[in-house]
């Protein structure tokens, strides 16, 4: 089947940047679409295009980087960090020749590869690649309603959205990682991630680390994925798979720069009161947090996790959308007492975004109470311009004290 190519919304930041800066790297996890968009987008998809998946091709890349770099005076290297030896000969191409541009793609985030950020430091413009965001899978037109955030009839402009078409319970099984998206029976769901983890491990990661005990980082990662987005606790997550405090660490910053895993900070506002420093954690994707946590149907996920996937499938979608608008995405926590907690807080240039996200139909009073706290603690600092419940209801509504309920599917 002629799989249609899907526009994606970082192309036109991709674009933009060629403006900025000589070097544009474009990263993201394995199967996120880095290839496909830069073979189907103006001006890429006229360039020449270096995969160095091609072992003739690295085997140059490795004896003659020189040689490869020199070929054209622009082009896209794909998987660029399997050659890191080509970064220096990269440089040397656009300090010599500014109208020399480079595109450099790789199932990694290069930003985390210290060869690769030191090589190109002040040369390079870094964008990420998540998979589909909602809005992109269901190829909505416009501007996604975080860019309209405090605009005047804000509830009426989200409206019309239409609906997914799919039980949100489907779609978190599956994820929206591209490939995955055109897949429908569940047996073949679970089978694609199989063999998505065991390439995973099996390739990347023994290509970009020395880890000499496989099953335990796979232990690991299901450990983790029964945790996605809870405050990341690291030692306890390292004593449940019988590991080193040190060993847990190097995995999770080896999951985070093969773009797997995140780390979402806190949101700091001037509080008196004390913020939970730890980090949420959160895997790239729905499908793979629910592979590795072991579930093989949509039905047999739990509420609980039910709950965990669609955190992690809202913060997926913002992520990609907050960073096209410029803003930075957080979540909220005091510590002591009776915490406070809000999932995410976007910070935008004119104010804050807060969000909760309920997997329930129906919304009561207590569940706007953690916003309206938020408010309070933050009077006086940065203007508020939404708050909002992402629930699994069908409806826009208007809660008391001025949250806005939005379903699961406007995201």
């Amino acid at each position: 089947m002629l799989q249609q190519y899907k526009k994606r919304m970082i192309a036109q930041r991709l674009r933009e940047a060629l403006n900025v800066a000589p070097v544009v790297v474009l990263a993201g996890a394995r199967q996120t679409g880095k290839t496909t968009l830069l073979t189907h987008e103006l001006p890429f998809k006229d360039w020449p295009f270096f995969s160095l998946d091609d072992p003739e091709l690295l085997t140059l890349a490795k004896v003659s980087p020189r040689d490869v770099v020199n070929a054209h005076d622009k082009m896209i290297i794909d998987e660029v960090q399997k050659a890191p030896e080509l970064l220096s000969y990269v440089k040397m191409a656009v300090d010599k020749d500014r109208s020399r541009i480079f595109v450099l793609s790789g199932s990694a985030n290069l930003l985390l590869m210290k060869n690769v950020s030191e090589s190109l430091a002040g040369r390079a413009i870094y964008l990420e690649l998540m998979p589909f965001s909602l809005h992109e899978y269901l190829e909505r037109p416009g501007h996604h309603w975080i860019a309209m955030a405090g605009e005047r009839n804000f509830a009426e402009k989200l409206a019309g959205t239409e609906q997914c078409g799919e039980p949100l319970d489907s779609v978190l099984f599956r994820g929206l990682l591209p490939p995955a998206t055109f897949l429908d029976k569940e047996s073949n769901i679970s089978l694609w991630w199989k063999g998505y983890i065991g390439t995973y491990l099996e390739r990347d990661l023994r290509m970009l680390s020395q880890v000499g005990d496989i099953a335990s980082f796979h232990q690991f990662m299901e450990i983790l994925a029964h945790r996605t987005g809870r405050i990341l606790k690291q030692s306890e997550a390292a004593r449940d798979a019988g590991l080193s405090a040190a060993s847990a660490s190097r995995y999770v910053s080896l999951l985070e720069t093969t773009g797997l895993y995140y780390r979402l900070r806190p949101f700091f506002a001037n509080l008196t009161k004390r913020l939970i420093k730890a980090p949420k954690g959160f895997f790239l994707d729905t499908g793979l947090a629910g592979a590795l946590a072991g579930f093989k149907t949509a039905s047999s996920i739990t509420p609980e996790f039910g709950a965990q996937l669609l955190e992690t499938f809202v913060f997926h979608n913002l992520l990609g959308h907050v960073s096209h608008v410029g803003g930075k995405l957080c979540y909220f926590r005091t510590l002591g007492g009776k915490e406070i907690e809000v999932d995410f807080v976007i910070e935008l240039d004119d104010g804050l975004v807060v969000l909760e996200v309920k997997y329930k139909k129906e919304l009561t009073a207590k569940d706007v109470r953690p916003l309206i706290q938020f408010s309070d603690l933050t009077s006086g600092g940065k203007k508020i311009l939404l708050k909002a419940i992402i629930y699994t209801g069908g409806d826009i509504k208007a809660l008391p004290g001025g949250v806005l309920a939005i379903p699961w599917f406007v995201l």
